[in-house]
């Protein structure tokens, strides 16, 4: 075996990429040889130095960036070795291709469907509408009528003529010189609260804050809380009253 042959080979036995038998061929020729030897020394000590050296350190997600790179490899080499694999990664890539284009007005479509709701819940507040009220599929206003005592003790219906308290709705106008109670009129239809609107608070209006039971109003057939008003023309004296619902 000669040196030359030998000194080749000394690579690939520090590598440990020889066969076993001309490995020892090649070690026994080595220990026989002081050139061989020689070599084989310098290129073993040439190893180990480069071995302590310091190592540059990997860039920061270089082995994520790798994976990737080779999973994307991976996935078209299966892509190209079936029709199937084929259709797939075209479908795939068009897929990809139409979301990056939409992606970009995915934000300003969101922020203006946003932004117009929000508009338009600060404008609703402030929007008047004609209301139906005599349609009352959507919305009724809390209701009552005011009994009087008639002179056979039955409790009547009170008329406009006798001056007795009367129930508006909130909207309504009423008259200068009458006594207003603005009543708020519980789900129940008992009164829960109230405040004297105008003038004062006559003893007829007080049984009707005290007493009085009303048709709740509704939403969507729903009772609610709503407000009324108790309207009584100033001094003038009724008989006994009462509200029915």
């Amino acid at each position: 075996m000669s040196c030359d042959h030998v000194q080749e080979r000394i690579s690939s036995i520090l590598d440990q990429r020889l066969a076993a038998a001309e490995q020892e061929n090649v070690l026994a020729h080595i220990r026989s040889c002081r050139d061989c030897t020689t070599e084989w020394e310098s290129a073993r000590d040439l190893r180990t130095a480069m071995r302590r050296m310091n190592q540059a350190p990997m860039p920061p997600g270089l082995g994520e960036r790798l994976r990737v790179v080779a999973s994307h490899e991976r996935a078209r080499n299966i892509a190209r070795a079936t029709f199937a694999g084929r259709v797939a990664r075209i479908s795939d890539r068009i897929s990809l291709m139409f979301d990056n284009l939409m992606r970009p007005l995915a934000l300003p479509f969101a922020g203006g469907l946003v932004s117009a709701l929000m508009i338009f819940g600060f404008l609703v507040p402030t929007l008047t509408f004609t209301h139906a009220y005599a349609d009352q599929a959507l919305f009724t206003y809390a209701d009552g009528e005011v009994m009087i005592l008639g002179p056979n003790g039955a409790y009547l219906p009170a008329q406009e003529s006798d001056n007795a308290p009367r129930i508006e709705r909130p909207d309504a106008r009423t008259p200068e010189t009458a006594n207003v109670v603005d009543l708020t009129i519980d789900p129940n239809g008992r009164v829960w609260d109230w405040n004297v609107a105008r003038g004062e608070l006559t003893p007829d209006l007080a049984n009707i804050i005290m007493f009085g039971q009303f048709s709740p109003a509704t939403n969507l057939g729903v009772p609610i809380p709503s407000k009324v008003k108790a309207v009584q023309i100033r001094n003038v004296q009724t008989a006994p009253i009462r509200v029915r619902s």
